[in-house]
C-alpha cells in the first residue's frame, strides 16, 4: 500500500465504461482494510482533469489538509484514533475548455471575437480533431470525421449546420435522461438555431450583488471575475467557426457528464458494496470534487437500489450538476436526476456540499447550457436558472436542504442526519473553482468525517 499525506493510498482506476482497469487494486483495497486496523475508508474522485499526474496532485493537497485537521482540539476526540485509507478514483476525464474557437470566458468587460473568420476556424478545426483523436472511443472516431468534412461548408448553410450539430450530438449518449441538464432541449432544436445562439456573448454575473435580475451591459473597466466584474462568455465571431468553438466545448461537457455518472455508477458503487459486504462495521466516506462530485452522486444512486448499501458520509465540493439534482420538483415538474439519494435516505450520516458564487467554471458551463436550452435569460446561470448548477448556486427547491457559511477552520459544525448541508464559500472561503484543497473546505470534510 502506498502513502499519501500521511495515508495509506491505493489508486483505484477505471475506464470509460466504468470498469476497473485493475481488478488486482480493489483487492488489494479490501484485503488491506482486512489485515491493517483501518476503521475508515475514503473514496475521492476527481473532476476536470487531463491525465493521473493532475488528479493525483489534488489528492495529496487535499489530503495533507485533512491530515492536519484530525489532532485539532476540537476533532482530535473523534479522528485522532482512527485508521484510514484512502482509494483516489481515476477516471479518463478532458478538462472543459474555456477557450477552444474563440470559445472562452474573459474577465471584467473584455469582450472576445471579432478578430479573423479564417484563425476562428482554423482553432475549431484543430479542436474538432483533438476530440476525434484524444476524447471519442475509437468506434464514434469516424462521426467526428464526417463533421470534420463538413466544418469548411457551414457558413451560410443551415443545412449543414444542422447535419454538423446532429452528428456532434449523436455522440452524447445518455443511458437515462435528466430532465434537470438540459440535453434534451438542446437535441429538440435545429443545429442552425443553437449555433445561432452562440454569435453574441454571454454575461455571466460573479457576484450575488450585481446579480440583479437582469442581463448585464457589456462594458465596464478592467478587474477580474473574482472582484465581482461579469464574465464574458464567448464573443461576438466572424464566422460560424468562432461559434462552432464554443458548442463544440459543450458537446464536450456533456459527453464528461454521462461519462462521470457512468463510472460512479458502475464503477465505485460496486467498490462500496464490497467494502460494505466484507467490512460492515468499517465506516466509508464519499468525496467528491467538480464532475467527480456527480460521479459520487451516481454512485449513491446506484446504492439506494435495492439492497441499499448506506455510505457514512458524502462531500461534495464544488459539484458539476444540476442545482435541481436532488429536488421533488425542479418547478416544471420534473424530479432531480439523484432524488433517490435524499428520498430514500442513502447517506447515514453527515452529507454536506460547498458551493460558491466565484465558481465561474461551474457558472460557464450551466450559463451556455441555458443559453442553448433557450429557458431563462434574465437570470442566466444564478439560482433562479431552470439550468444552473450545484457548484455554483448549491442545492435548489430541496426540502431536505439546509443553507450555512463555509466556516473559518476553528468554528464547529452541527451537521444533522438525513438533511444535505449547503456550505457557501461566497466571498472569499472558496475563490474558484479548484480552490477545494484550502483550509476551510477541509475542514467541513474532516468535520463530516467526525459525525460518524
Amino acid at each position: 500500500m502506498d502513502q499519501l499525506s500521511g495515508f495509506d493510498f491505493i489508486a483505484l482506476n477505471f475506464d470509460d465504461d466504468g470498469k476497473p482497469t485493475s481488478a488486482a487494486a480493489q483487492a488489494t483495497l479490501l484485503q488491506h482494510v482486512a489485515t491493517a486496523g483501518t476503521t475508515d475508508v475514503v473514496l475521492m474522485a476527481h473532476g476536470f482533469r487531463n491525465d493521473e499526474r493532475e488528479a493525483l496532485h489534488l489528492y495529496r493537497d487535499f489530503f495533507e489538509n485533512v491530515h492536519a485537521h484530525l489532532s485539532r482540539a476540537e476533532l482530535k476526540d473523534q479522528l485522532a484514533s482512527r485508521k484510514f485509507a484512502i482509494g483516489g478514483i481515476f477516471w479518463p476525464s478532458k478538462s472543459f475548455s474555456e477557450g477552444g474557437g474563440g470559445g472562452g470566458a474573459s474577465d471584467g468587460g473584455s469582450v472576445q471575437g471579432l478578430g479573423d473568420a479564417d484563425d476562428e476556424l482554423d482553432a475549431t478545426r484543430a479542436q474538432l480533431k483533438r476530440m476525434r483523436d484524444d476524447l471519442v472511443p475509437p468506434a464514434q472516431q469516424g462521426v467526428v470525421t464526417k463533421a470534420l468534412a463538413l466544418l469548411d461548408q457551414l457558413e451560410d448553410d443551415p443545412d449543414k449546420q444542422n447535419e454538423f450539430v446532429a452528428l456532434m450530438l449523436s455522440l452524447v449518449e445518455e443511458s437515462e435522461s435528466d430532465p434537470t441538464e438540459g440535453l434534451a432541449e438542446l437535441k429538440a432544436q435545429d443545429g442552425a438555431d443553437l449555433l445561432a445562439k452562440l454569435g453574441t456573448p454571454i454575461i455571466l454575473p460573479t457576484s450575488q450583488e450585481s446579480a440583479d435580475g437582469g442581463v448585464m451591459s457589456v462594458g465596464g473597466g478592467g478587474g477580474t471575475s473574482d472582484e465581482g466584474r461579469p464574465l464574458f462568455i464567448g464573443g461576438f465571431f466572424k464566422s460560424v467557426g468562432g461559434r462552432v468553438g464554443q458548442f463544440l466545448n459543450m458537446t464536450t461537457w456533456y459527453m464528461m457528464k454521462n461519462r462521470s455518472g457512468t463510472v460512479g455508477a458502475v464503477g465505485v458503487a460496486p467498490v462500496v458494496r464490497a467494502l460494505k459486504s466484507a467490512h460492515p462495521n468499517v465506516r466509508v466516506h464519499l468525496v467528491g470534487h467538480s464532475l467527480g462530485g456527480r460521479c459520487m452522486a451516481a454512485c449513491i444512486k446506484a446504492l439506494s437500489a435495492a439492497p441499499q448499501v448506506r455510505p457514512d458520509s458524502v462531500s461534495l465540493l464544488e459539484a458539476a450538476f444540476s442545482h435541481y439534482g436532488f429536488s421533488a420538483n425542479n418547478g416544471k415538474g420534473s424530479a432531480g436526476f439523484f432524488r433517490d439519494v435524499v428520498a430514500k435516505r442513502t447517506v447515514r450520516g453527515p452529507f454536506i456540499s460547498t458551493y460558491s458564487y466565484q465558481d465561474t467554471v461551474v457558472g460557464v458551463a450551466y450559463a451556455v447550457s441555458s443559453r442553448l436550452a433557450g429557458d431563462n435569460v434574465k437570470a442566466i446561470g444564478d439560482k433562479d436558472d431552470q439550468y444552473g448548477g450545484i457548484g455554483r448556486n448549491g442545492t435548489q427547491r430541496t426540502d431536505e436542504a439546509r443553507t450555512q457559511p463555509l466556516h473559518k477552520v476553528g468554528e464547529p459544525y452541527a451537521f444533522a442526519a438525513d438533511v444535505v448541508h449547503n456550505l457557501d464559500g461566497s466571498g472569499g472561503g472558496i475563490k474558484n473553482h479548484g480552490d477545494v484543497t484550502n483550509d476551510r473546505v477541509t475542514y467541513a470534510v474532516a468535520w463530516a468525517i467526525a459525525g460518524t
